[in-house]
């Protein structure tokens, strides 16, 4: 049975419309708590971004937990800062379990609600069913909330070990207006760091700055003669780079910088975990590197489910989720950006940027269709796959899929020459179109 209202990254939509109207919200924090207390968890602990509908959110969530979890309030933090003092606060002593309010890189209007099992892991599919299921069940009423107890970010900047750069090492550091405003600043010293994205707005987050709008870091970048950029998103579980020169260094190359990095320092990765959007470049040249490597679906919980599997600590997707288990239990924008900054520092200046793998040509193409398919139904869809194979072999990498929130059939071809991406594309699109009833 699919979810109701849970997507790829916990519920999200428009801010106090539904399912996150304010009564929905009270509602959901007594879902939460009921299934939480059910698990054996005593402790809830609650973070958001600065939005401006994150408060009133908030406030609404916890008066649905009402007296059935201890609530330890985090405040305006970035999303992994609860995911780590939830692994910590469990690991301690009483189960623990996390929420962050916060739609990560959506615009100011979005918001939304992260789920943290007791590992600072994102909730399973089954708990995020029950949550749904005991919200559609609960009456339409309040409750009446204990006082909260404050946590501080403290702890978490402490473990992460803030960096001071040599004085000559010029970077633009980019918190999208976001909840690694206050948190970066306390992290990065030293050297000659320009901040852009700062302070916290909520009316401004995401808006034309932070990972999804790197024009404004590159611009920024050349404007000061910067050796790099550094741009989170709205809610910190991930950044992006731009170099020197302006290119967009995403999290494929990242990984790759650190695998590196850790083989050179002789600590070599026993693997890197990516998924099915991962660029065929990086694959190729962490097996030249003897590092073995898979694929799972897209989404960072796929991810923490193949690292557990294997007992692989390292994994990244392309957007800029990048997990290092050693670091955090989560991905980690701030953790990511200070390991990047060590990493570079550790090579000569002259060979700072002499490491990045050559990406294999990829484009996606988006087909909108009026109702779903089964990709399995669609004859010549399959049909033309097969003879794309068949064609190039293991040149050309398919993945083709239905978009998570929305009847739109995702068609991505990678190849080792550009030439086939395009004929190979050109190929699927027309066999979709065929198979499926368009808009």
């Amino acid at each position: 049975m699919s979810l109701r209202y849970f997507g790829t990254d916990g519920i999200r939509g428009v801010a106090l419309r539904s399912p996150l109207t304010l009564e929905e919200v009270t509602r959901w924090g007594a879902a939460w708590a009921q299934v939480a207390r059910k698990a054996g968890v005593k402790r809830l602990v609650v973070g958001w971004d600065p939005r401006s509908s994150s408060g009133p959110m908030s406030e609404a969530f916890i008066l649905g937990v009402g007296l059935n979890l201890k609530v330890l309030v985090l405040g305006m933090a970035p999303t992994p800062a609860v995911a780590w003092n939830v692994a910590r606060l469990t690991t301690e002593g009483e189960k623990t379990w996390g929420l962050m309010i916060s739609a990560s890189h959506n615009p100011p209007e979005d918001n939304g609600l992260k789920g943290f099992n007791e590992l600072g892991e994102k909730l399973e599919e089954k708990q995020e069913r029950a949550i749904e299921l005991a919200f559609d069940e609960l009456p339409k009423h309040t409750t009446i909330s204990a006082a909260p107890s404050r946590l501080d970010l403290q702890s978490y900047l402490a473990h992460l070990e803030g960096l001071t750069l040599p004085p000559d090492f010029r970077v633009v550091i980019d918190c999208a207006h976001g909840a690694t405003a206050e948190a970066a600043i306390e992290l990065f010293h030293g050297g000659d760091i320009h901040w852009l994205g700062v302070p916290a707005d909520g009316p401004r987050i995401n808006v034309g700055v932070g990972s999804t709008h790197l024009d404004a870091l590159a611009a920024a970048v050349a404007v000061q003669g910067a050796h790099l950029g550094i741009a989170f998103d709205g809610d910190g579980d991930r950044c992006l780079l731009v170099d020197a020169e302006g290119r967009v260094v995403d999290g494929d190359q990242m990984v790759w910088l650190l695998a590196q990095d850790r083989v050179a320092c002789g600590d070599a990765p026993p693997g890197v975990v990516g998924t099915l959007m991962t660029n065929g470049g990086l694959a190729q040249a962490l097996g030249q590197a003897g590092i073995p490597f898979v694929r799972t679906a897209v989404g960072d919980k796929y991810l923490l489910r193949e690292m557990a599997k294997r007992g692989w600590d390292l994994a990244a997707e392309a957007s800029g989720h990048l997990i290092q288990k050693r670091v955090g239990p989560s991905g980690d924008g701030l953790a990511a950006a200070l390991s990047i900054l060590r990493a570079l520092l550790h090579r000569p200046a002259d060979r700072r940027w002499a490491w990045t793998f050559v990406p294999w040509p990829q484009r996606l193409v988006n087909v909108m269709a009026k109702d779903r398919k089964a990709v399995a139904a669609c004859g010549d869809l399959l049909s033309a796959m097969a003879a794309i194979d068949s064609r190039w072999g293991s040149g050309v990498r398919q993945v083709v899929r239905w978009s998570g929130t929305e009847p739109k059939l995702r068609l991505m071809v990678e190849a080792q020459e550009a030439g086939w991406v395009d004929q190979a594309l050109t190929e699927l699109e027309a066999a979709a179109r065929r198979d499926l009833a368009l808009i």
